[in-house]
């Protein structure tokens, strides 16, 4: 039965061992890195991002502030319509409300793993099983978001929905997805981006319009007061880059300046994504998709995305989950073994970095330091050059993969173009 439902017969057998290998590995870091390290290792840790949100929610249902948050704890600065996600579950113990968070990130998970599996099922069940795995269960920064409960879950599904919605030619839903996504967190309306690339004006209207609804709802729901206070301390949100993991040049221009000259750090960071912006412009528009638009657009989206995570300043290491589907497509072409991409070792090199990130963080003893990078990160004051060098690492690496996608954009254009077909088939999925 299971040789007939993943069509065995149809793949070589060696690379057929290598799909199941991959797929059975995933699982297993699945269940031991998405439940069982988060639940029973520091669990007082976790979900703190989604328990100042439900202070957040408690707050105004209280008659206060949103953004009254206790001093041992980080501010709240999500835009307040975001407060609609925490308060269903700010009544209830918080123990309750972050195990509920925590099943519902799960089932997040496992419906972008639906959709992922789905794109190219009809090209390979075993293959496609295995590249969804490498692409999401394999990815350490799917779980630092869950343990975190940090909304990105949210945006890393929908996100999956989107590129769905690419290949199937539904395209409609995009603006108010984006705009949904932007209202959550302030850096994916930088993936508006796409429409201004299309010269897709209806689009990039419709998006406007969303995000001039949503905030007309908030102002509606929350007050003008709450929102105003939002906008007041919007200027500080990058505050903290540089204390944790970021990808983005503000967290490493913070690591090297500590935090100084923020005006000249947001200038630089803007004028830095205007100039990645106009090489993905001008890259694109000399590389004709070979199959119409959607391909294309599915590429734009992902460039898009890492542009975001470079440029937006509280950018962290678990932003790079938002690549999980652009990652599967190259993931699913190699394993089929026609992929025809330039430098595919640079792209093999960020993807690892990326997903064991975690597991390097703290195992992997650092050569001539004899200690690992959290201990080096610990007593960082001691280590004034390994330490910016090693934690610059992450927006080398996203840099690298900007240039890396503009250097293959014809080819990925290429490479999803071959799973517009499937999609076009299987709509009952969507």
């Amino acid at each position: 039965m299971i040789k007939r439902y993943f069509s065995l017969s149809t793949r070589p057998r060696p690379r057929s061992a290598l799909a199941v290998l991959i797929l059975a590995a995933g699982l297993v870091l699945y269940f031991y890195y998405g439940a069982y390290k988060i639940l029973y290792s520091h669990f007082e840790i976790v979900g703190l991002d989604f328990y100042r949100g439900c202070l957040a929610a408690a707050n105004f249902l209280d008659g206060r502030s949103i953004y009254a948050m206790p001093g041992w704890l980080n501010p709240y600065c999500y835009f307040p319509l975001a407060l609609l996600i925490f308060m269903p579950f700010c009544r209830l113990p918080a123990y309750e409300a972050v195990m509920a968070w925590f099943i519902i990130c799960h089932a997040l998970i496992l419906f972008s793993f639906v959709l992922v599996y789905k794109a190219g099922s009809c090209r390979g069940r075993l293959l496609s099983a295995a590249a969804a795995s490498l692409a999401i269960f394999f990815s350490g920064s799917v779980y630092q978001t869950v343990q975190t409960g940090n909304v990105n879950i949210i945006i890393f599904a929908g996100l999956c929905l989107v590129y769905t919605l690419i290949l199937r030619g539904r395209a409609a839903a995009l603006p108010p997805l984006l705009a949904f996504f932007a209202s959550l967190k302030i850096a994916p309306a930088a993936l508006a981006a796409v429409f201004l690339r299309k010269k897709d004006k209806g689009a990039f209207l419709a998006f406007t319009l969303s995000c001039f609804a949503l905030a007309v709802l908030s102002v509606a729901f929350f007050g003008i007061g709450n929102n105003l206070e939002f906008l007041r301390q919007l200027p500080s949100i990058g505050r903290f880059s540089g204390l944790f993991h970021g990808t983005s040049l503000t967290f490493v221009l913070n690591i090297f300046l500590g935090g100084a000259y923020p005006g000249p750090v947001f200038a630089a960071s803007l004028l830095f994504f205007s100039g990645l912006v106009w090489l993905w412009f001008r890259k694109a528009a000399s590389c004709a998709p070979e199959k119409g638009d959607r391909a294309a657009a599915a590429v734009d989206l992902f460039i898009a995305t890492v542009i975001m995570t470079l440029a937006a300043p509280s950018s962290w290491i678990m932003y790079c989950a938002f690549f999980a589907f652009p990652f599967y497509l190259i993931l699913f072409t190699v394993l089929e073994g026609g992929h025809g991409l330039k430098g595919l070792p640079l792209f093999a090199l960020v993807f690892f970095i990326f997903s064991s990130w975690e597991i390097l963080y703290f195992h992997l003893p650092v050569p001539f330091a004899n200690l690992t990078i959290r201990e080096i990160y610990v007593a960082r004051a001691a280590w004034p050059f390994l330490y910016p060098a090693l934690f610059s690492l992450h927006f080398l690496l996203d840099l690298a993969l900007f240039f890396w996608a503009l250097a293959n954009y014809k080819e990925l254009c290429r490479i999803a173009a071959g799973f517009l077909t499937g999609a076009e088939t299987e709509k009952r999925w969507i």
